[in-house]
C-alpha cells in the first residue's frame, strides 16, 4: 500500500538521510585510520619473536576486521546516497 507524502515530509527525510551520511562518513574515516594504524602493528609485530609476533598477529584480524567494517560502511553510504537521490526525485514528480 502506498501513501502520498508531503514535498515537505520528503524534503525532511531527505536531510535526515543526509545528516545520518555525514556521520557514516566519519565513521567510514575512522575504520579507514583504524585499518591503516592495525597494518603499521601488524608489519612491526611480524618482523620479531614471542609477543611481538603476537603483536603482528592481532594487527592482521585488526586490520581485516576494520577494513571489512569500512567497507560495509561505504556500502551503506552509497546506497544512502542513491535512497537520497530517489526522494529528491519524488519531491520533483509530487
Amino acid at each position: 500500500m502506498k501513501t502520498k507524502l508531503s514535498k515537505k515530509t520528503l524534503l525532511l527525510e531527505a536531510q535526515q538521510q543526509k545528516d545520518a551520511l555525514k556521520r557514516l562518513q566519519g565513521w567510514l574515516r575512522n575504520a579507514m585510520l583504524l585499518s591503516s594504524c592495525a597494518a603499521v602493528l601488524a608489519w612491526w609485530g611480524l618482523s620479531g619473536g614471542g609477543l611481538r609476533l603476537a603483536c603482528g598477529v592481532a594487527g592482521i584480524v585488526l586490520a581485516a576486521v576494520s577494513v571489512a567494517c569500512a567497507a560495509l560502511i561505504g556500502l551503506g553510504i552509497h546506497n544512502g546516497r542513491r535512497n537520497v537521490d530517489h526522494i529528491l526525485k519524488a519531491v520533483e514528480q509530487a
